[in-house]
């Protein structure tokens, strides 16, 4: 057994993790997944998901870091009674698209923190969230609308997005962007929690972005007391 095998078997021992597929092939790759879905935690076959634990390896000392298993959502009978988490998001953007914020207060959480990742800070409540979207609505045409690329369907309590808007059916410009939301059921509603957008930039510095990471990673290396600033 390698170094790289050895050090991912005592890493996974240890966190009594149990693998459909233990062997952890030799690779000069710097990544290494392996399928994880553990039997006794899903007794039922279509209650049972697909996890992945990641083995990175760094270098010349072939250290192993195993990333921990997601956190999976029970459905109770209670849960399947309401709107699934997919209807509750597609619902959202086509009220912001009818520019009805009144309606979209019920798919709200009142604690719900809401990031769009254009502004500096999060919105956080139902009002402030409501409120960002009023003043949206306010300042744009029903003839720009969200439209959904690709949704996904199977988690009750997660949904990402991924979306463009259009103005009158032709695509409009910069305006690609994905979300991420989260979702509980709250007096019987599903509602959303949290969400996240994150939107196409109107400029687009292409390499040189990578030019930027490479010096303040160096600036990091060089001087760590700089990472306690961020």
């Amino acid at each position: 057994m390698n170094s790289v095998s050895a050090i991912a078997a005592s890493t996974l021992s240890s966190s009594s993790l149990l693998l459909n597929t233990t062997k952890i092939p030799s690779s000069s790759s710097p990544t290494i997944v392996v399928p994880y879905a553990p039997r006794h935690a899903y007794p039922n076959l279509h209650e049972r998901r697909k996890k992945w634990i990641i083995l990175r390896t760094n270098g010349e000392n072939q250290s192993v870091t195993v990333a921990s298993p997601t956190k999976t959502t029970n459905i109770d009978d209670d849960d399947r009674s309401v709107s699934s988490a997919s209807e509750v998001v597609r619902n959202f953007y086509e009220r912001i698209n009818d520019h009805d914020v009144d309606s979209v207060q019920d798919l709200i959480a009142e604690n719900c923190v809401y990031e769009d990742l254009v502004f500096p800070r999060p919105f956080v409540g139902r009002k402030e969230i409501l409120e960002f979207f009023r003043k949206f609505t306010n300042s744009t045409s029903k003839d720009l609308q969200f439209v959904i690329d690709d949704l996904s369907t199977d988690d009750p309590s997660s949904v990402g997005v991924i979306w463009h808007l259009e103005w009158k059916g032709k695509p409009f410009p910069f305006s690609k962007g994905c979300s991420f939301y989260r979702l509980e059921v709250n007096n019987g509603k599903r509602q959303i929690t949290y969400g996240r957008d994150s939107v196409e930039p109107a400029i687009k510095p292409g390499d040189a972005a990578l030019a930027a990471i490479r010096g303040v990673t160096w600036l990091f290396q060089q001087f760590p007391q700089l990472a306690d600033n961020l």
